[in-house]
């Protein structure tokens, strides 16, 4: 596995960070992702500090993946009942 060392910008502040080839894409994307939410917020609240804004993006951006997270728990249940459903219908087909 190679190891690649990348730098993403946040907030006007650089990380170097390692990662594996597969996820230099995925880094970037975060980070930009990251950057541009920190930014909303900081033009909202210009007077709240750096470290405040990163943490009230991080919670936000993890309730967010809750909220998802708990949906597809619900379409797999649903779709565990379907397949019961289906499976009784299709017995019903050979009886």
């Amino acid at each position: 596995m190679n190891e690649n060392q990348i730098t993403v910008t946040i907030s006007d502040q650089d990380f170097k960070i390692k990662c594996s080839d597969s996820e230099v894409d995925l880094l970037n994307k975060s980070a930009a992702f990251l950057d541009i939410k920190m930014n909303e917020l900081k033009k909202s609240t210009p007077t709240m500090p750096k470290e405040k804004i990163a943490i009230m993006v991080a919670l936000n951006l993890v309730s967010d993946f809750l909220k998802k997270d708990d949906e597809l728990k619900d379409y797999e249940d649903a779709t565990k009942e379907l397949e019961v459903i289906q499976n009784s219908l299709d017995l019903e087909e050979f009886k």
